[in-house]
């Protein structure tokens, strides 16, 4: 009897761990299951421009190879893409169609692939709880940033740029010499980063802190030169600016979009008193910062510099957003297309409190508790949200086939666009049918 103690204690102690792996599988599964229903072959926003657009520039315009090569680095906005469009060219050269949900599919692989990192990275700092595998489930697997996980336009972006830049991350932090290929392949994600989109520079201003902090000379040197050939790229010439109004820069709205943005992991996108989340917000992404500068005074950005570059990405891309974005106040802190970004702000402060011993592994199993609340009304609310924009973008589409001068993006005028759209369906670039009459709502439009 005495013998067989031991093993039934071990067996219930693990109960814990293999529940917590267990709510982890099913919470991937429940989003791979309604990505993979809800999901449209239709593209949107942006993707006539730079997807559609590019594609009918690169494979059927008359331009040079010197042209089509301009055409691939040009800016969008004040980004670089060229992940995204050689992504999409990769997908038309192969089947010589564009569909939009299989490249929605695609992108969603780098989505996976941060998270096996972020495994990685706990793994590295001694913290791969069960709880902490949930935990990470709960923010990275979830319905907040739909807009990035459902259209190509925002994940291919997205994920892309923060996987690249937190693999860097993680492989310079490993790196010893300039002849390794750990250090080969670092560089190599943050050229990706820096070109998958705008926020991607900040990787090569965290390298380079963390190589100077672990006093990785002869490293520091190759990546200061590669980072300054890589920010001349990313930031000259200039991009234009359109024409129109320039509104002064307002701190107080910025404060107010960056205070909300650091805080957005906690927003439910409710029905009613989306002030009062929005409140909460503010206030948690006041904190976040608070303790960001505390963690570094207090030296832990040279006791783990890893971590803290890790969580001081996600806080930087929050200052560029809310001094370029300054005027969509505290609203724009909750944008779906940027709350990818704050995801990831949760998870990196809990390893860091859990170094710092200030949380402890039984602290965990509540916080796991927490979160899964989090996340089941985030999943309800947001998933309303998504099904309306479908069906907007649907009705739409539906509709323009019918009417060319139906404005296939709202705010937008209809004939740019339709001229794309019209071009991409003649030349079978895209596949289009009819939508059911019974899908058709004038309300949307």
């Amino acid at each position: 009897m005495v013998q067989n103690a031991r093993p039934v204690l071990t067996k219930i102690s693990d109960m814990p761990k293999y529940l917590s792996i267990s709510l982890s599988i099913a919470i991937f599964l429940i989003f791979a299951y309604t990505l993979f229903t809800n999901t449209l072959n239709l593209p949107s926003f942006d993707d006539y421009d730079t997807t559609l657009g590019f594609i009918k520039r690169i494979f059927f315009d008359d331009y040079t190879l010197l042209g089509k090569l301009e055409i691939l680095f040009s800016r969008h906005n004040e980004h670089r893409i060229i992940f995204s469009k050689s992504a999409a060219a990769a997908y038309y050269s192969i089947f010589h169609q564009v569909d939009f949900a299989n490249l929605v599919f695609f992108q969603n692989l780098f989505l996976i692939g941060f998270f096996v990192l972020m495994l990685f990275v706990m793994k590295q700092n001694s913290m791969l709880y069960g709880e902490n595998l949930l935990i990470a489930a709960v923010f990275l697997f979830s319905l907040a940033f739909w807009q990035v996980t459902f259209f190509y336009w925002g994940g291919i972006q997205h994920y892309t740029v923060f996987f690249f830049c937190f693999l860097s991350l993680f492989l310079l932090n490993k790196s010893q010499q300039i002849k390794s290929w750990i250090f080969f392949f670092s560089i190599l994600s943050v050229a990706a980063a820096v070109f998958s989109f705008g926020n991607g520079f900040l990787a090569l201003l965290l390298g380079a802190f963390m190589l100077f902090v672990q006093k990785k000379r002869a490293l520091l040197v190759v990546w200061s030169l590669l980072s300054a050939v890589l920010l001349w790229i990313t930031f000259i010439p200039r991009p234009e600016v359109a024409g129109g109004g320039h509104t002064p820069f307002n701190f107080d709205w910025a404060a107010r979009l960056l205070f909300t943005f650091m805080g957005s992991f906690l927003y439910i996108n409710p029905s009613t008193n989306q002030y009062i989340n929005i409140y909460i917000c503010m206030a948690v992404g006041a904190a976040v910062l608070i303790t960001w500068i505390w963690l570094f005074f207090k030296g832990y950005a040279y006791q783990n510099p890893l971590l803290y570059c890790l969580l001081s990405l996600p806080i930087l891309t929050g200052v560029i957003i809310s001094i370029s974005r300054f005027e969509t106040r505290a609203g724009g802190g909750i944008a779906p297309r940027y709350m990818f970004f704050t995801a990831t702000i949760p998870v990196i402060l809990l390893l860091i409190f859990l170094d710092l011993k200030v949380l402890k592994q039984r602290h965990l199993r509540v916080l796991a508790v927490f979160g899964l609340l989090l996340w089941g009304t985030v999943f309800y609310n947001n998933r309303k949200a998504l099904i309306v924009m479908n069906q907007d973008l649907e009705t739409r589409v539906a509709k323009w086939e019918k009417d060319p001068n139906t404005r296939l993006i709202y705010y937008h005028e209809a004939k740019g666009y339709s001229d794309v759209m019209q071009w991409a369906v003649d030349k079978k670039v895209v596949k289009l049918g009819i939508l059911k009459e019974s899908k058709l709502n004038d309300d949307f439009l």
